[in-house]
């Protein structure tokens, strides 16, 4: 009986935890990225389309511009999930009024993310290989 007590209690506690987590993931993605390297769908970025990348965080809230798109929305970070998840709903842009499933890392000043088209699968890991629909970038925290 008591086994279970405390598999209930650390249950509980993981539960709990979870929101702290996330709020301190969105903390540390406060501030501006820039795009380091990429592949859609098993396409590498091209140099020309890095050097415009730009990702901008604040909170919840993301504004990202490469070339002449952009994209801006909420996302809602779950760091307990393994890989971390991240659900995109973009309130501007191609895709506007639809989420994108994703996953991401988050080490120190780069962040790394990989996400499915919307309607799509979540990845189960950071790879965009031809015929996944997938996208995986990489962004460093912009030096001041």
């Amino acid at each position: 009986m008591k086994r279970y007590a405390l598999l209930a209690l650390a249950a509980g506690l993981l539960v709990a935890a979870a929101p702290d987590d996330a709020k301190n993931d969105l903390k540390k993605l406060d501030g501006t990225w820039v795009l380091a390297s990429g592949e859609n769908d098993g396409k590498k970025i091209s140099a020309d389309t890095l050097k415009t990348g730009q990702l901008t965080i604040d909170g919840d809230k993301h504004t990202v511009k490469v070339g002449d798109t952009t994209y801006k929305g909420t996302h809602k970070l779950d760091p307990t999930a393994k890989p971390k998840t991240i659900d995109i709903t973009d309130t501007e842009g191609p895709f506007k009024d639809k989420t994108v499933l994703g996953i991401y890392e988050l080490d120190g000043d780069e962040f790394k993310i990989c996400y499915a088209a919307p309607g799509k699968d979540r990845p189960k890991d950071f790879s965009a290989k031809e015929g996944t629909g997938y996208h995986c970038h990489v962004w460093k925290r912009e030096k001041k």
